[in-house]
């Protein structure tokens, strides 16, 4: 690696402790640490939402699928758009109304007040056990890849990985303690921000030319790769059962 890119990638980490301890001070009560004082537009925690989906696993998974079947993996992408306008229309708004009303801070707190503190109980911990793996998963891709590009000798007698996971973690546990919801918002939307121009103007370009060109992909890989329909009606189903009801009751909303 040269020294730029080690100074972009510390200029990076930088910013986002930069963005927490920002909100750090900007922070005044409870409300806006956990909720963002309820005055976080709507094309913030757009973009909050498209970065967190769009994070490690996906761009790693929809890689693979990608390979496996090629542009028919995009459909796992439409029944989360499916999930999403559902969820968008018929569920958001509702809660959104008993929340102005009751000032709710979390999901949990509206099955609380919906079915009973055991409902609540066991929505919280799902969500806390089910986001561990999420999320860790999120930072052990990071971790992986700072390790094979960037980290690629370690102190203390670490490992390439070990040291980005721990550096990775620590900087995300970071911000996100110091500076709450608006840290967490603001940092996806600088991220996405990023990755989409990266994907963009720098990773298909690039491997594009690395593979010879569009004719050259198309010349290498089953004619089947380019087609929407190198898929069964059944993988659809299958995929719309299982991700379009985390839309309609995950604990994001």
């Amino acid at each position: 690696m040269a020294l730029i890119d080690y100074i972009i990638f510390g200029l990076y980490m930088i910013g986002v402790i930069g963005i927490g301890y920002y909100h750090f001070r900007r922070n005044k009560n409870a409300e806006d640490y956990y909720v963002g004082g309820r005055s976080i537009n709507s094309t913030a925690v757009g973009f909050s939402i498209v970065a967190t989906d769009v994070g490690g696993g996906f761009s790693i998974g929809l890689g693979g699928l990608g390979f496996v079947m090629g542009l028919s993996g995009s459909w796992l992408l439409f029944t989360g758009l499916v999930g999403a306008w559902l969820s968008a229309v018929f569920i958001i708004p509702r809660i959104k109304k008993i929340d102005k009303e009751k000032g709710l801070y979390t999901y949990p707190d509206f099955l609380r007040l919906r079915y009973g503190g055991v409902v609540a109980v066991l929505a919280a911990l799902i969500s806390g056990i089910g986001y561990m793996g999420f999320t860790g998963a999120q930072i052990l891709a990071g971790a992986k890849l700072c390790s094979a590009t960037i980290v690629t000798q370690a102190p203390f007698g670490l490992t390439p990985l070990q040291f980005s996971l721990y550096l990775i973690a620590i900087i995300t546990i970071a911000y996100t303690v110091m500076g709450g919801l608006k840290a967490v918002i603001y940092t996806d939307v600088a991220q996405w921000i990023i990755l989409f121009i990266g994907l963009c103007f720098v990773a298909i370009p690039v491997t594009l030319y690395k593979v010879g060109g569009w004719k050259a992909l198309q010349s290498n890989l089953p004619s089947k790769f380019f087609s929407l329909s190198n898929i069964s009606i059944v993988e659809v189903i299958n995929w719309m059962g299982a991700i379009i009801p985390i839309w309609l009751i995950g604990m994001t909303l």
